[in-house]
């Protein structure tokens, strides 16, 4: 499966972290690191967010005062594609993981991605070696009679 990255710095943070934590075969992460990779607020504070240590996501990171509208979004689909967090302790949380909430934002291109990283058994395209379509459509004028 082909995978959009941002820029490069988003596609070495992504491939270096999967490396670090050996999630080459682990849709959870790959969409983690993914979505904490978009920006470089993110990156730059991505022990904020993820404990390497203890190989979870820290929910604390979600209240930095560092966090924007926008990375506050991608966070919250990061935790949630991880491990379905929906903000139990925040207060409104779940309205606030709804995609009406998340998806209002330039990144949502790549949050659609991170899905496909996520659900890959969902994503996979079928594809055609070719498809036949006639050459000429005839053209089937026909007049109907409606009752009214």
């Amino acid at each position: 499966m082909f995978t959009k990255f941002k820029d490069l710095e988003h596609h070495q943070f992504y491939e270096g972290n999967i490396r670090m934590t050996r999630s080459q075969q682990d849709p959870y992460r790959q969409a983690l690191f993914y979505l904490l990779g978009l920006t470089s607020q993110t990156r730059r504070h991505i022990r904020d967010l993820y404990d390497f240590e203890e190989s979870s996501i820290r929910l604390e990171g979600l209240q930095q005062g560092w966090q924007t509208s926008s990375t506050v979004k991608l966070t919250r689909l990061a935790f949630n594609l991880y491990n379905g967090y929906t903000g139990d302790a925040e207060l409104g949380a779940p309205r606030n993981y709804s995609p009406y909430f998340i998806f209002d934002t330039g990144l949502l291109p790549y949050f659609f991605e991170a899905i496909k990283l996520r659900f890959p058994e969902y994503a996979r395209i079928q594809v055609y070696d070719s498809i036949h379509f006639p050459q000429e459509v005839p053209n089937r004028r026909e007049e109907y009679e409606w009752e009214h």
